[in-house]
């Protein structure tokens, strides 16, 4: 097995996927002159994008029997046609289906990915494959809003965001063909008895439960936070990229703290600490009257919220071993209808109170959240 080369390739992957993901939140502003709609409605080109992240339980199942491998190379097909369609999209219409398509490859592949570094990683050396994984997600967000200012600034319009992105996921196809296929699991099928079965244990609940409610709070300050900057502040695109990328600087480290320490300290204990720090820096966010304060506050929610994601998700893998891509298909499957479900009320919530009511929304899920954590038990190394 050649490490390198899988690490190199899943690298590409996480990070091209998590680059185009953050496209929508520092590009709002733009995106909203750009098809002629409400500031508020650009956080609905997340809707069909989110909610095809639903079906990730069936690719979930389809990575047990087919293999990991397999599933990856679909998704990544998938992926690179989303982001042609998106790329040369007239309408916001066309744009919305084309990220139907980009949403179909990054909820698979983002449970694809840890599931097939899992088959060849020992659980105890599973936090330091994870943060791998999170810094291709960091390095994304610190450098997608930089990378969107500019190629708006230089070329003002969308092919030029998506052609590069289309290009590396070519790459990665070529790269995926020459690893292995991960252990196939014949068995495996898509059935409302497996999944009560998954469901019945009590932990598996807290977990789901617990990522439900620490996604609503990225959710609903992300999507937002450019337009307020750009609202309240009157900053511009470009002031605003570079806004995100300060705020992503927060991500890498948190990564960075989460691949060094989680597996020394423990990954459940590590978690509590990051998403505790998450509360902190997300609570005062919308009411403090600095860009600079607002950044440096955004920066320690980054800090924690992926700090805390990268040592969860690790955490988590160990769950269900036995069903691992079935289980995280589920894991992200959550994700997916947490981000389905803000991206149609959280533009009303903020019609209705602004940034205060959806990080208040956040904050609020986030202490529940933590609540949950700190009653969760531990699962032996």
């Amino acid at each position: 097995m050649n490490l390198a080369l899988m690490y190199t390739t899943t690298f590409i992957i996480q990070f091209i996927i998590a680059m185009e993901m953050n496209f929508i939140g520092p590009l709002a502003p733009y995106l909203s002159e750009y098809f002629g709609i409400r500031d508020s409605q650009v956080i609905l080109f997340n809707l069909g994008y989110s909610a095809v992240g639903i079906l990730v339980p069936l690719f979930g199942v389809w990575a047990d029997r087919y293999g990991n491998k397999r599933l990856i190379s679909y998704s990544l097909l998938l992926f690179f046609t989303g982001s042609i369609i998106s790329g040369f999209a007239p309408s916001a219409l066309v744009f919305a289906l084309g990220r139907i398509l980009i949403g179909l490859g990054y909820f698979s592949l983002s449970g694809s990915l840890m599931s097939y570094v899992s088959e060849f990683i020992d659980y105890r050396h599973r936090g330091k494959a994870s943060g791998i994984l999170r810094t291709a997600f960091g390095i994304a967000l610190l450098g997608s809003p930089l990378y969107t200012a500019f190629m708006t600034g230089h070329f003002g319009n969308l092919i030029s965001i998506y052609l590069p992105v289309s290009i590396l996921a070519a790459i990665a196809f070529i790269m995926l063909r020459r690893l292995p296929e991960t252990e196939i699991l014949e068995d495996s099928q898509l059935n409302i008895r497996e999944f009560i079965a998954i469901l019945r244990h009590p932990r598996t609940v807290k977990v789901l439960v617990s990522l439900f409610l620490v996604i609503t709070a990225p959710v609903n300050m992300f999507n937002f936070l450019g337009i307020y900057l750009s609202s309240e502040f009157s900053l511009t695109q470009g002031q605003i990229g570079i806004s995100y990328s300060l705020i992503a600087a927060g991500t890498v480290l948190g990564i960075l703290a989460a691949t060094l320490f989680s597996d020394r300290i423990g990954k459940l204990t590590f978690t509590r600490i990051a998403f505790t720090i998450m509360v902190f820096g997300l609570l005062p966010i919308p009411y403090v009257k600095s860009v600079l304060l607002i950044v440096i506050l955004a920066f320690t929610f980054a800090f924690g919220l992926d700090g805390g994601w990268t040592s969860y998700q690790a955490f988590s893998s160990e769950i269900q071993p036995g069903k691992r891509g079935t289980f995280l298909g589920l894991f992200y499957t959550i994700n997916a209808a947490t981000v389905t479900l803000f991206s149609l009320i959280g533009p009303v919530l903020y019609d209705l109170g602004g940034l205060k009511l959806t990080t208040g929304v956040g904050v609020g899920s986030s202490l529940i959240a933590l609540i949950i954590l700190f009653r969760l038990s531990r699962i032996p190394a």
